[in-house]
């Protein structure tokens, strides 16, 4: 191949490989997302389940607060960053801890921080159960109510969330 062919074909994919560098590249120079106006808050939760027969109810508070901001290469670009923890009980996050196997702990979640903090559009009124999933390792698997039930001998009766609060940005 002559040199004038592979400058041809080096500048001909410099041409093509631009705009898919340069769209996420645009994006950490753009500016953050605006600010929160309220970036701490309290939410209680109750949620009654059963684990093999037995009934359990928890009642505590996710406490959330603003994280700063993050960045995601897919598409989302920059966003506010949230963080959260129950106040009284055993968990990781807003993720309340349900039972704890030899091989795997199983988790179930009482809402996202942004969902509390009046930052998520997704699901503005969440009414459906808690979600359950295991932890193995480092990797997460949620499971449905029926395997939750038919491996773990658990199932949840009933739930109260506190409502998103209604925040301001920017």
């Amino acid at each position: 191949m002559n040199k004038s062919v592979t400058v041809a074909l080096a500048i001909l994919l410099l041409v093509l490989l631009i705009p898919l560098i340069g769209l996420p590249v645009s994006s950490l120079l753009k500016p953050n997302p605006p600010l929160p106006e309220i970036t701490y808050g309290e939410f209680p939760f109750r949620i009654e389940y059963e684990i093999n027969g037995d009934r359990v109810v928890v009642e505590d508070t996710v406490i959330c607060e603003f994280d700063g901001f993050g960045f995601s290469w897919g598409g989302e670009g920059k966003f506010r960053k949230w963080k959260s923890h129950l106040l009284n009980s055993e968990g990781a996050g807003s993720f309340l801890l349900l039972l704890e196997t030899v091989d795997a702990k199983l988790y179930c979640t009482v809402r996202s921080p942004a969902y509390y903090m009046g930052d998520s559009k997704s699901f503005p009124n969440e009414i459906f159960p808690p979600s359950a999933f295991t932890k193995k390792t480092k990797s997460y698997n949620f499971i449905s109510s029926q395997e939750l039930f038919d491996r773990y001998g658990i199932r949840f009766i009933s739930w109260e969330f506190s409502p998103p609060i209604e925040n301001n940005f920017g």
